[in-house]
Formats: C-alpha cells, structure tokens, sequence
C-alpha cells in the first residue's frame, strides 16, 4: 500500500502524522461517492478554484482560532488581487513558502498561464477561500450550500456561452484541510457540481474516496510546490486538472509522480 512520506517535517509533527495515517489504513474505505460527471472539453469550461488555506483580504473579516461562524463562511477573493492586500491564517501548516509565493497555495497566477496556454476556457473571476476548519459540520454544510448556489446562480448567467459548464478544483495546504477538502468536493458533487481535489495525504484521500483526486507527496504548506517554480507549479496543476477529463467513475485516486527535493521544513 502507498504511504504517504513525512520525512521532511519537524520530527515532532512527522511521528503524530505517521500515526494518523495508521489510524486511517485501519479504516475500509468509504463506499459510497457522489458524483457529477464532468460532460465537456476542459477548454470550453469555467473553472473555479476553492483554495483552503485560510487566505482573506485586509479589508475582510479575518479567520481566527476560535472555530466560530465566520470562520466557517468562506471568503471571495477576486482573482486579479493585490499580494500585499491578502493576509494567511494557516490553521495547521508552516506558511514561509507562501509569504514567498502566494501561488504555492493560492495559485490563481498559475492557473491564467494555463488558460493562456489553453488548457483551460476560463477561470473563475473569483477565487473561494475556506479556512479548513471541519469539526462543526453544520457550519460547513451551510457554508459549501451557500457557494453551491453562487456557483449554479453563476452557471444559469453562463448558459449558452463556451464557459458555462463549471467544475470545481480544490487545492487544501495540510492534513486537516484535505479532510475538508473532500467533505467539500462530496457536497458540491452531490448538487452536480463536478471536482478536483489535490491531496497532501494518501490515507487519508484513500478513505474519504473525493470524486476526483491526485495525491501529490509534498509537505503541508507547499500543495503545488516550491515558491516561485513556476514551471513545477503549472506541470501539478495541469495533471491535476486533467482529472475532470480523465475520470470516468467516481473515486479516482491518482499518484502525481513529482518529488520534494527541497529539503525539511521549518517548525510552526
């Protein structure tokens, strides 16, 4: 069985991740996954990115350790913003890479290269940023409803064009994320919004069975790579998103064969 690496986090972190990815291959997978098939060309389809990081602009309510619904609520970030306007609340990883390289976790600048390069029709003008908090499912539930029905509302002022048909690509940045992650994709799929999930961990993505999904064995914090690798950046996400094309049933898990070789990262 595949097993997710942890070798280059603090050691601390490396022995209490290992051991939650024992705790999930102890587990049977889940059996039943909700899907909505994805029925066009990647290049005549809008996509939208779901970042779960905990970013947020200066001028919005900041996400906070307190778990409340605000925290829950996911926030809108225009996709042509300002670096120096977006602020990070990273609940449970280390975020030096990204106060380098926004795109490591946020990669809207990746993503218009591959639209320029016509991988994709559109981009979502809108990018939706959780926080990656799960542990009130009734405030997630609500919260997933809500841009569920931003999306079919932005899907119905679509129809007819070449972008109306939406899928949804999740990029989460650590272990508790990616368990977000795939409760997102399961509830937008079920609405008939089809996904992408990329995964930080194999266990874990192996039980919860998201739709679609590429397991890529990167540290937390870093889901597409090392700052401003810009080729690395956009090779992840082009496999990533050739999933919506590629999978043919519910609960495709793929191995993105890239390798960290950067070396540990620091502690948080």
């Amino acid at each position: 069985m595949r097993k997710t690496n942890f070798t280059w986090l603090p050691k601390r972190k490396q022995l209490f991740y290992e051991q939650m990815a024992r705790s999930y291959r102890a587990l049977e997978p889940q059996k039943h996954t909700d899907w909505a098939p994805f029925t066009e060309k990647m290049i005549d389809s809008k996509i939208t990115l779901i970042s779960i990081a905990g970013a947020y602009l200066k001028n919005q309510k900041p996400f906070t350790v307190e778990e409340n619904k605000s925290d829950y609520d996911y926030r809108e970030i225009n996709i042509d913003f300002k670096k120096e306007d977006l602020c990070l609340y990273p609940v449970d990883w280390e975020p030096s890479e990204s106060e380098e390289d926004i795109n490591v976790i946020l990669p809207a600048e990746r993503l218009i290269l591959l639209q320029k390069e016509g991988l994709i029709g559109k981009i979502d003008d809108t990018t939706y940023s959780f926080s990656g908090y799960n542990s009130n499912r009734e405030l997630l539930t609500k919260s997933i409803d809500k841009l569920i029905n931003t999306l079919k509302q932005s899907q119905e002022t679509d129809t007819g064009s070449v972008t109306a048909n939406n899928g949804a690509l999740i990029i989460p940045a650590s272990a508790l994320s990616s368990e977000t992650a795939c409760l997102i994709a399961s509830q937008m799929e079920s609405k008939g919004i089809s996904t992408a999930v990329l995964s930080l961990f194999y266990e874990q993505a192996l039980i919860l069975s998201p739709p679609r999904c590429a397991f890529i064995n990167f540290p937390f914090g870093r889901p597409i790579g090392k700052a401003n690798h810009i080729t690395l950046h956009t090779a992840v996400l082009r496999d990533t998103l050739r999933l919506f094309e590629k999978a043919k049933s519910p609960g495709l898990l793929i191995n993105l064969n890239f390798i960290w070789s950067f070396g540990n990262i620091p502690d948080w």
